[in-house]
């Protein structure tokens, strides 16, 4: 009887163990692209793919227009070694400059197609689309849920300063770039960081990794997510509770845009929520209606795109 509590204890233990691995394989590493993208696309109702197909016209428009644009290739080294790549479209003779920070396992005109040739053309911005680490044709094996990208955008923003000594920059994320930029206070930003601005955001990196426990891998938060955490720490070298968009946001005065699509079903809307609390300066939620995750700016188009147009004009 004993030997058969052991046994089942044993092999108990092991499954969690095995299972934290898989979930943290599939959370962190560059490598394991594949199985995320599946499970994610399992996770969605029909109404939400219904919503991604219907607004594709529009991203492709504006990630063809991009394309045809002469850009400049731009690199940085981070903090860490990593060689990282960017684009950069000159925008005349604009000294306003916007840093376009893409979501976990995305890209930049995956995330902006829809309104890089708005703030191009009426914003009159120039733009700088960054590969984060561990994406495109920046290096880096793991994903840090903006615990290390931060100090990268922070980077890119110390070099257009230093390239741009008289530019204006503001930070702009979606979903993970959105937390990674609401969590650049208190990385050393130059002066000329004019405000930040995060659509669909999470409000801490251990709640987001908590979240999608339950949507992608239909398992409880305790104790896999926790063996996971750990995981990260001993193999990716970084702690998903050493900065949150809440902790940074409440010990800045840099003015904040924050969007967020009602019917989001990766990231609740309830985050953006949480870091709008959190904010100790001047700040501006904009929740779109019936928009799921990363598509405010399709569903409604004049109320998002006014907002960002108020929100640089201002600023």
């Amino acid at each position: 009887m004993k030997k058969a509590i052991r046994n089942t204890a044993i092999a108990a233990c092991t499954a969690t163990l095995g299972i934290s691995a898989v979930m943290y394989r599939c959370g962190v590493s560059r490598k394991l692209y594949v199985l995320p993208r599946i499970m994610s696309l399992m996770s969605r109702n029909d109404d939400s793919q219904r919503q991604y197909k219907a607004v594709m016209p529009a991203y492709y428009a504006g990630k063809d227009w991009f394309e045809a644009q002469r850009t400049s290739e731009m690199h940085l080294i981070s903090f860490d070694g990593l060689r990282l790549y960017a684009k950069f479209l000159r925008c005349g003779e604009s000294k306003k400059t916007v840093i376009l920070c893409h979501g976990y396992r995305g890209s930049g005109l995956g995330d902006f197609g829809g309104v890089v040739r708005f703030l191009y053309e009426d914003l009159g911005l120039n733009i700088l689309l960054i590969d984060e680490r561990s994406h495109g044709k920046s290096e880096g094996s793991h994903m840090t849920y903006g615990i290390k990208e931060r100090f990268d955008i922070c980077g890119w923003a110390r070099l257009i300063a230093e390239q741009y000594p008289g530019h204006s920059i503001y930070l702009y994320g979606v979903s993970m770039g959105a937390a990674s930029v609401l969590m650049t206070p208190g990385t050393g930003l130059p002066d000329n960081v004019r405000g930040l601005i995060g659509d669909c955001g999470y409000s801490s990196p251990d709640a987001i990794f908590r979240c999608v426990s339950r949507s992608w891998f239909h398992l409880p938060p305790f104790p896999f997510v926790d063996i996971a955490e750990l995981y990260a720490k001993i193999f990716a070298h970084f702690d998903f509770s050493d900065c949150s968009p809440r902790q940074a946001l409440s010990h800045t005065k840099l003015p904040v845009l924050l969007f967020h699509g009602t019917a989001d079903d990766f990231v609740p809307a309830y985050m953006s929520d949480e870091n709008y609390a959190a904010c100790s300066g001047e700040k501006k939620l904009v929740k779109i209606e019936g928009a799921y995750h990363a598509t405010s700016c399709y569903i409604d188009y004049e109320k998002y795109t006014g907002a960002l147009s108020e929100f640089i004009q201002n600023h």
